[in-house]
């Protein structure tokens, strides 16, 4: 298992569509401190501190889109450069070959997302003033689910690549299904209880009724999509 995570490790760092993102995403926050938040905004939501910055971005599935092709994409391209069937040919269980990808996916919408949750941060610390007030221990606990339903969500699209087994298909399905799960269903199942405490929209506050059944449906989730991974990745004869 070592060794499986030892090339996750490798293909992370050499994964170019993740760095450009991350680049990207740096620069439009720069953006964003540089300009500030508009006095309508600041109106209409009433926002007054950093922590404001915090709910806001924590809970942000505008990049739903993005991770669902960062995902696809990265499990996608194992299949095409016969990483995957390396792995199978030197011994290694399929079942272990599964975890390591929804790990390595996890570690990178974790980034993503650390960054925009950071960065947008910083631009209300910057009109507000930079204090700790408002925050506690239930944010932590926030984070904490929000990041355990990108595990739930991560297997998902492992599981879109293991099922197309090409980089082009999973990754036009993976923004495809993503766009239209995190991104447009939102807007119009808001309120639905099934919906909202799925791994399409995190967890919308840091109260328990928020996140005690999120974290249950994340935990579930991964559980059952774990297991129909390894079984449709036992089905498939790839080792050749």
């Amino acid at each position: 298992m070592l060794n499986v995570f030892k090339v996750e490790r490798y293909k992370m760092k050499k994964f170019t569509p993740f760095h450009v993102c991350i680049i990207v995403m740096i620069i439009l926050i720069i953006d964003m401190i540089r300009k500030g938040l508009s006095q309508e905004a600041i109106d209409y939501w009433g926002y007054s501190c950093m922590h404001d910055g915090f709910i806001d971005s924590v809970q942000d599935c505008s990049f739903a889109f993005l991770f669902g092709m960062l995902i696809s994409w990265y499990v996608g391209i194992d299949f095409t450069n016969r990483t995957i069937h390396r792995h199978i040919v030197t011994g290694v269980k399929r079942w272990k070959i599964v975890l390591s990808e929804i790990i390595a996916t996890s570690v990178l919408t974790t980034i993503f997302h650390l960054v925009l949750v950071i960065g947008t941060m910083l631009q209300y610390g910057r009109q507000f003033g930079f204090s700790t007030e408002g925050f506690g221990m239930s944010d932590l606990a926030w984070l904490g689910v929000v990041l355990l339903q990108f595990v739930a969500y991560n297997s998902f699209f492992v599981l879109v690549a293991f099922l197309c087994e090409n980089v082009f298909a999973s990754t036009i399905i993976g923004v495809v299904v993503s766009t239209l799960g995190g991104n447009i269903l939102r807007n119009y199942l808001k309120g639905n209880y099934i919906y909202e405490h799925s791994f399409f929209c995190f967890a919308k506050s840091a109260t328990s009724s928020d996140l005690i059944p999120c974290a249950i449906c994340a935990i579930i989730t991964f559980a059952v999509l774990f297991g129909i991974n390894v079984f449709v990745f036992n089905k498939r004869d790839i080792s050749n």
